[in-house]
């Protein structure tokens, strides 16, 4: 059977038509659109005043209780909130351990040597590594630079957060003015233990 130039004229625009119409709804079953309404439309109108006030309804417990949050485990005890004025003059490595279940990229942002006036601190371009979850274990791992020692004082600044995209971030950490790095002075390093 040959279908005639005129048929095919026909069925061309009605089954690009079709196309079109099931690409219009193949669209629309991916986009959810919420149309915003006033309250004003959708309220019914009020009945007439009664004189009898009506009751409030009770609001029941719901059947399952909310989960309640879990505690962070604090970091263990090497050196809590170190005083700043005996902090400055702790110069050390620094330790880092990645105790959570995400990726981490922890950033360094250390102060130059001749940077001691704290009205114009000037600070080096700033430094990363990446940690895989649990990478560091409980000790954690030494960090260092391509072409140097790593040595952080207080005022440096540290900041950790999460690569996979749960944006999840820990700090900033100012060396020697918060909880977090810990001075170990039998190491005579800093550590930073990171956890969820």
């Amino acid at each position: 059977m040959k279908i005639s130039d005129e048929t095919k004229l026909k069925l061309y625009p009605v089954a690009i038509g079709v196309m079109g119409v099931c690409l219009l709804a193949l669209l629309f079953t991916r986009i959810d659109i919420i149309l915003p309404t006033s309250p004003e439309q959708t309220a019914p109108p009020e009945p007439a005043a009664s004189p009898m006030p009506a009751p409030t309804p009770a609001i029941e417990p719901s059947p399952t209780p909310s989960p309640s949050p879990t505690p962070i485990p604090s970091p263990p005890p090497v050196s809590q909130s170190p005083n700043p004025a005996a902090a400055s003059d702790r110069l050390g490595n620094l330790k880092v351990s990645n105790q959570t279940t995400h990726p981490v990229r922890v950033a360094l942002l250390f102060q130059q040597a001749n940077s001691k006036s704290t009205a114009q601190l000037s600070y080096n371009q700033p430094v990363h590594w990446d940690f895989a979850p649990g990478e560091g274990g409980n000790t954690g791992l030494l960090l260092s630079l391509p072409d140097s020692n790593l040595q952080v004082k207080a005022g440096d600044v540290l900041m950790a957060f999460a690569e996979d995209g749960s944006r999840r971030y820990w700090g900033p950490f100012v060396v020697g003015r918060t909880s977090l790095p810990t001075w170990n002075a039998t190491q005579q390093e800093w550590t930073l233990l990171l956890q969820q």
